[in-house]
């Protein structure tokens, strides 16, 4: 199957779609969280600058709505990561084969930064457990993004206690 990115506008790629898109990747990458979690959702949920959040009058609770120009980002590679010197943090993997949970797909406008989102309406909190489970998945990357520089940086503590464990 082939995939056509037309400019200015999204591509969806559901579970079964996206490593058919990035075949050619090892994962796709993330920059956030503590070099002990990718932190992909935070302590009083996601934010409504990445997801559209509404309230649902009939349950009396918040709901995700689909958005294809929004969503979480991630990388196509740490280089990517790295052109955005303003943000920091260590760099997360996600690596390739790797299903997403029922519910979550990547909007693509641009194949170097896919936005993860929602492809029904869903409660804030069952989108935050998809999160959660998404995000035992991932793996790191043991890089940093240095803030103010975009230089990316080897995390020797990381690499240290990995070559420890063999």
């Amino acid at each position: 199957m082939k995939y056509r990115i037309e400019d200015g506008k999204y591509t969806t790629l559901g579970p079964q779609e996206l490593w058919a898109f990035y075949r050619g990747l090892s994962g796709l990458y993330r920059r956030a969280g503590s070099s002990g979690s990718p932190k992909l959702v935070r302590a009083n949920g996601p934010r409504s600058k990445d997801v559209t959040i509404v309230y649902d009058a009939e349950h009396e609770i918040e709901m995700v709505l689909p958005d294809r120009t929004k969503g979480l980002s991630f990388a196509s590679s740490v280089e990517k990561l790295a052109k955005t010197p303003i943000i920091s943090g260590h760099v997360w993997l996600l690596p390739k084969g790797t299903m997403l949970p029922e519910g979550l797909i990547f909007n693509v406008k641009d194949k170097d930064h896919p936005l993860l989102n929602v492809s029904r309406k869903m409660s804030v909190s069952e989108f935050t457990e998809k999160l959660l489970v998404l995000s035992g998945k991932m793996v790191a990357a043991n890089i940093s993004v240095e803030k103010g520089t975009g230089k990316l940086v080897q995390n020797a503590a990381l690499q240290d206690q990995k070559s420890k464990r063999y």
